[in-house]
């Protein structure tokens, strides 16, 4: 690893959190370990600056050490969620997109970041977004200098796709000229052209869209966007630069060329077969299922607030994305949380109990948010449990979410980093 490499990761892991030797002494009612899927009882963690230095009951803390007490409370790791768009909301009209400025959809970003953090999520990886050129890079930056407060964020800054497919504006007349966008893109060398501008402007991953997708126009979910020469020029160029990459696929056409080609992850994954699944535990190819915003579409449609083109791809995706789920887990293919809000952000929260009640296994649900997210990142040595010597991102409620997952929807304290966020 270059040392450009580990400076930025430094950077990264870093924050906002204070540098200065201060102790803080926290006193947790219950402890969720998530690693060993055990509730630990009246537990104390021990931070100096952003790093926890010691967990155990009844730990004695230095005398100028800052005491939090949250005996009466449910300790956990802070919350991932590795599919968030900052900048859509599919309840307001599509059309903002063409009348507002992309330093009007920036601040509405950077309040969406300030949403999912006091919902409790200190790390978050975008998969592509809109608000013009590289903003979401321009937001990760400001909060990892400490100048905005918001979770930690990894960042594929543009949603790739080809002519007609999910990232082009299909729904806008065809005597109608827009301007060529740089995520429209066709052919093996136009793929290594894209990943290599996404680096230079300091991506973190790439994204693509393998397939068409649900609330978008006349493309079709079902059908592979690519050809596998397309998806190995991305893969290959994203990993010879030593990114990750991952694919927006409803097809299992789409994901299965995806994964041969070497991508690290699928985001949705709704029509994925038993065979493709299999394929990817053996692969170590990571599942991001999004359910709630099917949900949330689903909802939608029924109080005839989204389109009848929408809704029809959405029906077709929904059912059979519950039995990809099942089979996810029944396969053992690693599965992190990624809640896709399109929806208001301060419901993104919901997909912890979204996947839940398919699952029905509330410690992996938890570990999809928090260790399992960390290691997508391949960040696990530094993030994702509470441990010693990771970082003091700590999020506690009132209630256990292992007793009912709807209990985490009712955040009352967030750490990131050593720093109280919300109290």
């Amino acid at each position: 690893m270059s040392i450009k490499t580990l400076a930025a990761t430094a950077l990264l892991i870093a924050g906002t959190a204070t540098q200065a030797s201060d102790y803080t002494h926290i006193r947790c009612g219950q402890l969720l370990d998530v690693e060993s899927k055990k509730v630990l009882q009246n537990q104390d963690i021990l931070i100096k600056g952003d790093v926890i230095e010691a967990i155990g009951p009844k730990l004695t803390a230095p005398a100028q050490a800052a005491s939090i007490d949250l005996s009466n409370q449910v300790c956990m790791p802070g919350l991932m969620d590795m599919h968030v768009h900052i900048m859509f909301d599919s309840s307001k009209p599509a059309i903002r997109h063409f009348t507002e400025t992309a330093s009007e959809l920036t601040l509405f970003g950077l309040r969406n970041l300030w949403s999912l953090l006091d919902q409790g999520f200190t790390t978050i990886r975008i998969p592509g977004d809109g608000g013009g050129d590289y903003s979401t890079i321009a937001l990760r930056d400001a909060i990892n200098r400490g100048e905005f407060r918001g979770p930690r964020m990894l960042v594929a800054p543009t949603l790739h796709g080809p002519t007609g497919g999910h990232s082009d504006h299909n729904s806008i007349a065809s005597d109608i000229h827009m301007p060529v966008r740089r995520q429209i893109v066709n052919g093996a060398d136009e793929a290594r052209k894209a990943v290599r501008t996404e680096i230079k402007y300091g991506a973190d991953w790439i994204k693509v869209h393998s397939t068409g997708g649900v609330m978008s126009m006349y493309d079709d979910p079902t059908v592979a966007s690519y050809t596998q020469e397309e998806y190995e020029a991305f893969a290959s160029e994203a990993h010879r630069h030593k990114k990750k990459i991952t694919a927006h696929a409803h097809a299992d056409a789409g994901a299965l060329g995806a994964i041969k080609a070497g991508f690290d992850s699928i985001e949705h994954g709704t029509l994925l077969q038993p065979s493709t699944l299999k394929l990817m535990a053996k692969k170590g190819v990571v599942l991001v299922p999004t359910r709630y915003v099917l949900d949330w579409i689903l909802e939608r449609g029924q109080q005839g607030s989204i389109t009848s083109n929408n809704l029809g791809k959405a029906q077709l995706v929904a059912d059979a994305h519950v039995e990809a789920i099942k089979n996810a887990y029944k396969y053992k293919v690693k599965m992190a949380l990624g809640s896709d809000p399109i929806f208001p952000m301060h419901l993104a929260i919901r997909e912890f109990d979204a996947m839940n009640k398919i699952l029905d296994d509330e410690w992996y649900v938890l570990q999809m948010g928090t260790i399992n997210s960390a290691e997508l990142l391949g960040l696990e040595d530094q993030i994702g449990s509470l441990k010693v010597g990771k970082q003091a991102d700590i999020v506690a409620t009132p209630k256990s979410p292992i007793d009912d997952m709807k209990n985490i929807e009712q955040v009352s304290f967030v750490m990131k980093g050593g720093d109280i966020v919300r109290q």
